[in-house]
């Protein structure tokens, strides 16, 4: 598999095999993309459609990319598509049928485009839910979808409105609120969010990656010595990454916690200005065929 990272003020968007036995030592990350991107953020991956999708906030347009693997090593085909444009989103997820979520933090919105549209390209994003309706999306960070519900972190207010906030992808019309659970209000503002199986690990601005059920109950501290941390990703079996923006690394933990507890950060790998993760794994990954994690992860510094 792979772990695709972002740096943002390189605008560049690199690639790392994620090995076998979890050892990353003696690997570095190689670049997907340096060329075409102002400040890549957020990035998700399709599984089925092989797309990987990239949200850049000073272009105000969501891109999107071919993958595929050739001779091991993972590329696009060159070509980059234009999602949805005047949005300045930050965070990206998409689900299993392809319907591309994301935040617009200026605006107090999760928007999404359906799949159709999101591979036709130059899509006009849907409102699943708005500040001005539900108090609950109060400059909105990142996204993570399970393909029943939507979860995103505020920035803004979080230990009164919710730090991290449920919501179904198809909450009802005129009655959105009844669908939004709240299952933290521990940070005023939080940033990088991803579901592991049962789990939902969040960050919050400073130092601390945060753990709690899908379902709500108790948040728990799972690590409190990062430094200024953002992204986060599953990699589809036992192993969570985390972004540390502060320290320019990359550090991984056991997600497979039945019952969610504090837990030690492994050093994966150096990655000055590490933001946005995903991952992308396969049992035979090879050129032109792969299969990928429908997730996306992404969490980034405000601007």
């Amino acid at each position: 598999g792979f772990l695709l990272l972002t740096a943002p003020r390189h605008a560049r968007i690199s690639w790392v095999r994620i090995p076998e036995n979890g050892d990353f030592s003696g690997l570095r990350p190689e670049i997907l993309l340096d060329e075409g991107l102002r400040h890549p953020q957020g990035i998700c991956v399709d599984k089925k459609r092989k797309r990987l999708y990239v949200a850049d906030p000073d272009a105000q347009k969501v891109f999107s990319y071919q993958l595929s693997v050739v001779n091991g090593a993972l590329v696009t085909d060159g070509k980059q598509s234009v999602v949805t444009s005047g949005v300045e989103s930050r965070w990206v997820a998409v689900d299993g049928a392809g319907n591309l979520f994301f935040s617009d933090e200026p605006q107090n919105r999760i928007l999404r485009v359906p799949a159709a549209g999101a591979l036709r390209g130059d899509a006009k994003p849907e409102l699943v839910y708005g500040g001005d309706s539900v108090p609950q999306v109060n400059e909105p960070g990142a996204v993570a979808v399970d393909n029943l519900h939507v979860f995103w972190t505020n920035k803004h207010f979080g230990t009164e409105v919710g730090t991290l906030v449920r919501g179904s992808e198809n909450p009802p019309d005129g009655s959105a609120a009844t669908s939004l659970a709240v299952l933290a209000k521990n940070s005023v503002k939080s940033y990088g969010v991803c579901i592991a199986m049962g789990n939902v690990f969040f960050t919050d601005s400073e130092k601390h990656l945060y753990g709690v059920k899908k379902h709500g109950g108790p948040v728990v501290e799972v690590s409190s010595v990062l430094d200024r941390p953002r992204g986060c990703a599953w990699d589809g079996d036992g192993t969570v990454y985390v972004a540390d923006r502060g320290a320019g690394r990359v550090y991984s933990l056991p997600s497979n916690m039945h019952i969610l507890s504090r837990s030690d950060l492994s050093e994966a790998f150096e990655y000055d200005d590490a933001f946005g993760l995903a991952v992308l794994t396969g049992g035979a990954l090879r050129a032109g065929a792969h299969s990928l994690v429908v997730a996306c992860f992404a969490a980034v510094l405000s601007m």
